[in-house]
Formats: structure tokens, sequence, C-alpha cells
């Protein structure tokens, strides 16, 4: 397997391979959202949001949370093992249920109208205080592919399938890894596996990787790496 670890301007040197220390990942291009270089918690990083626009589209019409809002960070990407250091907050920009959705998008279509994420809900994990109300605190990370398999119909179908609880925090960094061979996704946080999900939607697909965020929610990623 070889180890990228994005680590500046993509279209000139998209990756550096080894194990040198990571910089903040640069954007090839943002979908929905905004990204700009930030620090937070003592860490340069990237900060990434819905854009104005997407934000208030979302709360008038109530709904879109798999829209594809990412900053795309590496074109090309099958199988292998994507990391990042993540962190969420709440921007006070969306709805009252806004949970600090960030987390890592991959097998993105060409024209960018699909794709397979797996997110964290900040406010649901275990390590908040005072912790979530049941069922929230078994809701922490989520897999989904738009269009066509939202949250929302895995819930009802599949109760308890595609989405589990998670020793997670708002407002603080967290280590999120996706380990995907062909139809399977494996998803470790902090180095604990957490969600196991047997039939991606998209398995053997080619596509960019993405930093994924949701209404109302601000992520901060640094270290992203890409290993095929």
């Amino acid at each position: 397997m070889q180890r990228r670890t994005l680590i500046g301007g993509l279209a000139a040197a998209p990756f550096l391979l080894g194990d040198a220390q990571a910089a903040v990942p640069r954007p090839i291009a943002a979908n929905l959202v905004t990204a700009a270089p930030a620090t937070w918690d003592g860490h340069d990083c990237l900060a990434v949001e819905l854009t104005d626009a997407e934000q208030a589209l979302r709360l008038d019409t109530q709904g879109g949370g798999n829209r594809p809002s990412m900053a795309l960070v590496a074109p090309s990407f099958t199988d292998g093992v994507l990391e990042v250091a993540v962190a969420g907050v709440l921007t006070g920009r969306g709805a009252r249920d806004d949970r600090g959705f960030v987390g890592l998008s991959f097998h993105v279509s060409d024209d960018r109208s699909s794709h397979e994420t797996v997110y964290l809900r900040m406010t649901n994990g275990r390590l908040n205080v005072p912790p979530p109300p049941s069922p929230r605190i078994d809701r922490a990370i989520q897999y989904v592919a738009d269009p066509g398999f939202h949250f929302s119909d895995s819930r009802e179908r599949f109760p308890g399938r595609y989405e589990k609880g998670a020793d997670i925090a708002l407002g603080r960094w967290h280590r999120l890894r996706l380990e995907i061979a062909g139809p399977r996704l494996v998803a470790r946080v902090d180095g604990v596996e957490v969600l196991v999900v047997d039939d991606l939607r998209f398995a053997g697909r080619r596509g960019p990787v993405g930093l994924f965020v949701g209404d109302g929610s601000r992520g901060y990623f640094r270290d992203v790496v890409v290993a095929v």
C-alpha cells in the first residue's frame, strides 16, 4: 500500500509520498462549501462550512443533509485507507437540531452529483458533558450514499445498521480512519472500530475524496492521508 500525505497545493504536487509531516490540505475544488486556512485549538487546519446560499437553502427546504457539500482534496481514489484529524463546531446558522456534521466523502462522481460519505455527529458523541440522551447517543457516526440512501432511509429500513455510537465530542480533535476494500468499509475513530458497512453503494467507483460538512456545522481538518 502506498501512503500519500496531503501537504499542499495539489495542482502542482498532489501528494507527498512517505511519512512526512502533514500540513494544511488545500482543496482542489469546493462544492457548496467555503474552505479557508485557519488555526483552531492550537493547530493549523482547513476550516470548511456551507456557503451562505447553501445554508439558506437548507433552512428554507428543511432538508438536503446528504447533498455533496464538500471540499475536494484528492483527485482519484477507489480502495485503500482515508484518514483525517477532524473537529466539528456549530456555527449557529442552521436548524436547532444540527449536530456538528463532519466527515469524509469518497467515490464522488465526476459531476459531483453523487457520493458515499461517513460523517460524525459530534453532539451525539458519548464524550459530551452531559452525554446526549437515547437514541442520539447511539447515532454518532453515520454512513450515507447520495442519491438514494440518506440517513432517514437506512434508519427506517435498517435501524442501527448504518449508524452507531462513538466516543467523540463537539469541539475536540478526533482521528477518523476509513478502510475501504470493494463493498466493505471499516470506520475507526481514534483507533477504535465503530462502524462496519458490507454493502457500499458505489463500490469500485474511482473518484475524488472530499472533506464533508453538514447543516449549521464547521469542520476543521488537518493531516489528511490517502493510502492506496
